[in-house]
This record gives C-alpha cells, sequence and structure tokens, in this order.
C-alpha cells in the first residue's frame, strides 16, 4: 500500500527540537529545515508516495500550493483559515482517506482524522520511524 503522508507543518515545527531551533534564525530556516527532513524520509521510504506540508495562512485570496521536491508539496492556507481545517478537507476529498496518515500533536486533529478514516500519528512516533 502506498501511503500519503499530511504534516501538520507549524505543529511539527515546534515540536521537533532541531527543527525548533532554527526558528532562533527565521521561521523560513524552519520550514526550510522541516522540508529537509521530510525529503530525506519521502527518499527513504518505497511505502510513501506524497507528503503534504500544510501551514497556516500566508496569501489573502486563496490556498496556495507548490510542489517542492519528489513527491513533497508544501500547502499555505488562505489568512483566516486554519491548517486543521485545509487537512481535514484533504482527507475528506480523498478517495482512499484509510491511506492516509496524519502526522501532528493537535488534539482536535487527533480526533477528526479518525472519524474521518484516515490514520493519526504523533509526531514523536514520526520521528521514531525518522530513525
Amino acid at each position: 500500500m502506498i501511503r500519503t503522508f499530511i504534516i501538520d507543518g507549524y505543529n511539527v515545527i515546534y515540536a521537533i527540537g532541531e527543527i525548533e531551533e532554527l526558528l532562533d534564525e527565521s521561521l523560513e530556516a524552519a520550514r526550510i529545515g522541516l522540508t529537509r527532513l521530510l525529503l530525506e524520509f519521502k527518499g527513504s521510504r518505497k511505502d510513501v508516495g506524497e507528503v503534504i506540508m500544510v501551514f497556516d495562512g500566508k496569501s489573502e485570496g486563496f490556498d496556495e500550493e507548490s510542489v517542492v521536491g519528489p513527491g513533497l508539496k508544501s500547502v499555505y492556507t488562505r489568512k483566516g483559515k486554519e491548517a486543521d481545517d485545509k487537512i481535514l478537507s484533504i482527507i475528506k476529498a480523498s478517495p482512499n482517506p484509510e491511506d492516509i496518515t496524519v502526522v501532528s500533536n493537535d488534539n482536535f486533529l487527533y480526533n477528526n482524522t479518525r472519524s474521518l478514516g484516515a490514520r493519526i500519528m504523533t509526531v514523536e512516533e514520526f520521528c521514531r520511524i525518522l530513525k
């Protein structure tokens, strides 16, 4: 089975010490650090088809989506729209939510992801499979 991982971007940045330290430099540096980590993860796994990083509001009118590497995409919600809502809308739009794993420590996402048929993984569990 080929899985999709959806990463709750800022939640993960603040939960992984080595990436959170990059915030001292800038938010952009931390996002780049997360991107590098996820590119390594994606490259090392044959069972992962796509990794999607979702971040809270950046632009005024619409969600911004871009490919940042092979099988790695970043999504910025429009201002005022929560990353949590975007993550749940991705799951709802999927024909196979059971193939999706969301990485977050957010309780709202934990409860709602499971109710939609997707899997949830804490950041700590995700870090264990990174090693």
